[in-house]
C-alpha cells in the first residue's frame, strides 16, 4: 500500500479529533474544487456543442442551436433572480430599499404583460401584495391626489405619450420590426405609420446635442456615379430583419443599379464580417462577371477582406455618405418592398381576440418558487 494511502487510512482510524477534523476540511476543499472544475468542463462542453451546431450548413440545426442557447440563458436568468431574492429576503421588509417610481411602473408593466396576480408579482419583487394594489390604484383614471409614487421614465400625460411609450416597450421586448409594430397598432385602432415608429425608436438612441459645438465639416462630395449599362455599377448592402419576440437575421445583397435586379442574396443568423461579404462578392463575380464600380456604406463588413477582394478584381469601391441615402436609394427601395411583402400577414395570435388565453398560460412563465394563485388581482 502506498505511503499516502497509509496516512489517509491512519487518519480515518485515528481517535484524535483535531486530526480527523483537518482531514474532513481537506476533503471538503478537494470536493468543492472538483465540483467547480466539473462546472467549468460542463460550460466548455455546452459552448462547443452550440458552436459546432452553428457552423453546420443545416438551417434547422442553426435554429435549434439558437433555441437551446435562449433556453439556457432563460434558466440561468431565473436562477440569478432566485439567488438575489434569497439574499434580499433576509432583510426585514421595512428595512429594504424602496423602488423608485419608474421601477414601480416597470413592475406593473411586467405584471400586466405576464398576467401575474398581485401575490405572484409581490413574491417575485419581494413586496406585499397590498403594495402592488396601492401602486395600481395610483394609475387609475379620475384619481385626485397630489404627487404619485408610480411614474414612467418618460412622463406620460397625453395620448401621444402613451403611444410613444408603448412603441418603445414593444421594441424593447423584441416584438419585431417597425413595420410589424405599426401594422399591429393600426389593426388595434391606433393611428401610426412605419416612419413614425422608426422615429420614436431612434429618439431614445439619439445622443443629446451639445450646445455651442459647431457641426463637423463634411468632406467635399465626389461626383456621383451613373449606371449606363448592365453590370456597370453594383450596390452592396446589409439589412437586418427582426421577427416577433426578438428573432432576427441579416440579409446581404448584391444589386445591379442599371437593371434594378438583385444578383445574389445570402442570409446570416449573425452580422457577417468582411470575409463573408467578400465571399458573396466573389461568387457573384463568378456568375455575372465583374462590374466597374461597387457602392457600399461605411459598415465594417465592407472593409478589410472586402476591400482586398475589390482591389484584386480591379473594381473601384465608392462609399455612400451617412447623410446621403440617394446613392443606394434603389437598393433601399428593394429592402422596403421585400420586408413589406414578407410581413403582409400578421401572426395569427395577433389577429384573434385576446380573451381566449391569459398571458400567463400563453407564455408559461411562472414566478421563481412556483407561486401560483387562481384569484386574479
Amino acid at each position: 500500500m502506498p505511503s499516502d494511502a497509509r496516512r489517509s487510512v491512519a487518519a480515518l482510524t485515528s481517535t484524535d479529533p483535531s486530526r480527523r477534523r483537518r482531514l474532513r476540511q481537506a476533503t471538503s476543499r478537494l470536493a468543492l474544487g472538483a465540483l467547480l472544475q466539473a462546472h467549468d468542463l460542463l460550460g466548455r462542453a455546452t459552448g462547443r456543442h452550440l458552436r459546432e451546431a452553428r457552423t453546420q450548413e443545416d438551417p434547422l440545426r442553426h435554429l435549434q442551436a439558437r433555441l437551446e442557447e435562449a433556453e439556457l440563458k432563460a434558466r440561468l436568468a431565473w436562477r440569478v433572480v432566485e439567488i438575489l431574492e434569497a439574499r434580499l429576503s433576509r432583510i426585514p421588509e421595512r428595512r429594504r430599499p424602496h423602488y423608485s417610481p419608474a421601477q414601480r411602473f416597470a413592475i406593473l408593466e411586467i405584471k400586466r404583460l405576464l398576467g401575474w396576480t398581485r401575490q405572484e408579482a409581490g413574491h417575485t419583487f419581494l413586496v406585499c401584495p397590498n403594495t402592488i394594489g396601492n401602486w395600481e390604484a395610483q394609475v387609475r383614471p379620475g384619481l385626485d391626489i397630489v404627487g404619485s409614487t408610480v411614474k414612467p421614465v418618460a412622463p406620460v400625460v397625453r395620448m401621444s405619450d402613451a403611444v410613444r411609450s408603448l412603441v418603445r416597450s414593444m421594441k424593447r421586448l423584441g416584438f419585431g420590426s417597425d413595420d410589424l409594430i405599426a401594422r399591429t397598432l393600426v389593426r388595434a385602432g391606433w393611428k401610426i405609420s412605419v416612419r413614425t415608429v422608426g422615429r420614436i425608436v431612434r429618439e431614445a438612441l439619439r445622443p443629446a446635442a451639445s450646445p455651442g459645438v459647431p457641426p463637423t465639416d463634411l468632406a467635399k462630395p465626389q461626383r456621383p456615379v451613373r449606371a449606363d449599362f448592365v453590370h456597370h455599377v453594383w450596390m452592396a448592402d446589409l439589412s437586418e430583419v427582426r421577427a416577433f419576440l426578438g428573432g432576427r437575421f441579416h440579409i446581404a445583397a448584391i444589386f445591379d443599379a442599371y437593371s434594378r435586379v438583385p444578383l445574389s442574396l445570402q442570409t446570416f443568423d449573425h452580422r457577417p464580417d468582411s470575409r463573408e461579404t467578400a465571399g458573396l462578392l466573389e461568387r457573384t463575380v463568378q456568375a455575372f462577371g465583374k462590374p466597374r464600380h461597387v457602392i457600399t456604406d461605411l459598415g465594417s463588413e465592407f472593409r478589410g477582406a472586402f476591400e482586398t477582394t475589390l482591389e484584386h478584381l480591379g473594381v473601384v469601391q465608392r462609399w455612400r455618405r451617412k447623410d446621403c441615402i440617394a446613392a443606394t436609394a434603389r437598393l433601399e427601395s428593394f429592402w422596403r418592398t421585400l420586408k413589406n411583402t414578407a410581413s403582409l400577414r400578421l401572426p395569427v395570435f395577433l389577429v384573434k381576440e385576446h380573451g381566449e388565453l391569459t398571458p400567463s398560460r400563453a407564455f408559461r412563465i411562472d414566478p421563481p418558487g412556483g407561486v401560483r394563485s387562481d384569484a386574479r388581482g
